[in-house]
């Protein structure tokens, strides 16, 4: 059975789905139904896609944010993460 790599990006809004290895040999093309992109191997054969926008704004974590605190929270050192999120609990 094929083993297939999930990888959702909350801030980013997508999700990443691999069903062949990733390599530096990947090139990428947007598809021409949707804003995905569809990721092809060199031998030109799909080997993953990502979903663009997969939350519903309801749960889609930059559009509360806003673009100066996503910026902020992107940038920080981990030790200012970790203490923000213990100051949240």
């Amino acid at each position: 059975m094929a083993k297939v790599k999930l990888m959702l990006d909350p801030i980013g809004n997508t999700l990443n789905i691999w069903w062949r290895k990733p390599s530096k040999d990947d090139y990428a093309e947007e598809s021409n139904s949707s804003n995905d992109v569809i990721i092809y191997g060199k031998d030109g054969k799909p080997k993953g896609v990502e979903i663009i926008g997969l939350l519903p704004n309801e749960l889609n974590v930059s559009s509360y944010l806003g673009k100066a605190k996503l910026t902020k929270y992107l940038q920080a050192p981990k030790e200012f993460i970790a203490d923000l999120s213990k100051a949240e609990n």
